[in-house]
């Protein structure tokens, strides 16, 4: 199926965006890239910034369908962090430019830092914070732990592995499986941490 104009100016911009970052790829590289003229990139998003943010919003479109759906289902709160962590890997393995988006937005942030990412990490991290919150009120979790620092640990342990995976990779055993591991693995180390022994 052919794709639209505005789809291929999407993926255009992934993929030069996520290589070479925001500020060092051109309107003219983009429609270049997209087999179309400049004046699309500004009839259909009002310009490079808006490119830029309809590419960000694609990417965490399957982050928002995830949690919407894992939201609806009746899960215990340690299922939701199961079902977090098995999210983590189906995001990055769907969509493997992401982490090159934070990571760029980290060293040179642009507006869309704030409009877009942020909030789509704060519902993330909403998501997150509410299932610990009530696995310590069901008791699954320890009381003496903070709902929010246990929220940004657990993305932490989750998430630096693809960052890092270039170097990361090197250091763990050879093989395709490498991500479920390190994800099942990780997720061991955090519960051992915070699941509540006593319960």
């Amino acid at each position: 199926m052919r794709k639209d104009t505005r789809t291929k100016l999407i993926d255009a911009g992934t993929r030069l965006f996520a290589q070479r970052g925001f500020a060092a790829v051109s309107i003219r590289e983009l429609s270049q890239a997209a087999n179309t003229n400049p004046a699309m990139i500004s009839y259909y998003f009002g310009g490079k910034e808006g490119l830029y943010a309809a590419v960000l919003e694609a990417q965490f479109q399957i982050v928002r369908d995830i949690l919407e759906e894992t939201s609806k289902l009746p899960l215990s709160p340690l299922d939701r962090i199961k079902a977090y962590a098995a999210a983590v890997l189906r995001v990055h393995r769907q969509q493997p430019c992401l982490m090159k988006f934070m990571h760029g937005e980290m060293l040179a942030p642009t507006p869309q830092l704030e409009t877009v990412i942020k909030r789509h990490i704060a519902q993330i991290y909403e998501f997150v914070q509410r299932a610990i919150d009530e696995g310590i009120a069901a008791g699954q979790f320890r009381p003496d732990i903070d709902p929010g620092f246990a929220a940004v640990a657990l993305a932490g342990i989750m998430n630096f592995f693809f960052l890092a995976r270039p170097v990361a990779a090197t250091m763990l055993p050879p093989g395709n499986t490498q991500d479920e591991q390190y994800v099942r693995q990780a997720l061991k180390i955090y519960l051992n941490g915070v699941q509540n022994r006593a319960s």
